[in-house]
């Protein structure tokens, strides 16, 4: 073979090399990128609200807010929207009857933007042709709205930062490790938010979640900084489901308090369980 005959050989093989190798390349990255793409499942809130009846004249719908001011829903939605501009904003409405009378609610969702936190959910009542009052609000508790319409309330937002870090939490990778316990359960019946009471099974949990809590070793808090490994805030959490569950009893859930945590600073961790209860309550009506 000629030296030129030799040389076109060798670049028609590179040429054929490239062509085959860029065609494997594109492909094997579109797969890849089709095998790498995650869809996620919306939550059944967002379902709700984006599968719900809306109006199409907003500005005709009125609103009688908690404070008695009358405000359309076209203005009630810009008003939130305008709170927060750094960040996207999820503000959305939908009808339907929650309490399955015949009458249908209005449902406001929003999320107030922030590093962890809020989301929030108005709820207004029919009380006249295109005429909607304030009956209840949920807010900071990564609200869930089932099929069955029932509202899940989870305590972790409120209690995120309560003697510790927002992202950190008590860990037990044992068999015996306690349940996991942060949400309760909501249900709307004629304007108000009913919690649905706890069982036995669920006042036993509890008791053993907390008695096996109360089992190790105490951490102290430092001067400086006040926080532990999250003990101490899963204490709050089990607490606060038993308040609401079993009949917001202070008393008994301050019984089970002590029964359970008898570290040195029961009295400055119950004094702070309190006083963000009494935060919570003032944001939320239920």
């Amino acid at each position: 073979m000629t030296c030129l005959k030799r040389v076109l050989v060798s670049a028609l093989s590179l040429s054929l090399v490239l062509t085959i190798q860029a065609q494997v390349t594109e492909s094997d990255t579109l797969l890849f990128q089709r095998d790498s793409v995650i869809e996620l499942d919306p939550d059944p809130t967002t379902i709700f609200f984006q599968e719900g009846e809306k109006t199409k004249t907003p500005g005709k719908v009125m609103l009688v807010t908690k404070s008695r001011k009358a405000v359309s829903l076209a203005n009630f939605l810009k008003s939130m929207v305008a709170d927060v501009t750094d960040f996207p904003l999820y503000t959305d409405h939908a009808f339907a009857d929650m309490d399955n009378d015949g009458k249908k609610e209005l449902l406001v969702s929003n999320y107030t933007g922030g590093a962890h936190c809020c989301d929030e959910i108005y709820i207004f009542k029919n009380i006249g042709p295109n005429k909607y009052q304030h009956v209840a609000k949920l807010f900071a508790g990564n609200t869930i709205i089932t099929k069955e319409k029932e509202f899940i309330y989870d305590f972790h937002e409120q209690f995120g930062y309560f003697f510790t870090c927002f992202a950190c939490g008590y860990t037990d990778t044992t068999d015996g490790a306690p349940v996991e316990i942060r949400s309760i359960t909501l249900k709307y019946n004629k304007g108000k938010m009913v919690v649905t009471p706890g069982d036995q099974e669920l006042k036993s949990i509890i008791n053993d979640n907390l008695g096996k809590l109360g089992e190790q070793p105490y951490e102290k808090l430092s001067d400086d900084i006040d926080q532990d490994n999250g003990l101490r805030k899963e204490f709050a959490l089990n607490l606060v489901v038993h308040y609401y569950s079993f009949g917001r009893n202070v008393m008994e859930t301050q019984k089970l308090f002590n029964k359970y945590y008898k570290y040195p600073d029961a009295k400055k961790v119950w004094a702070a369980f309190v006083k963000q209860m009494q935060y919570m309550k003032g944001d939320n009506d239920f």
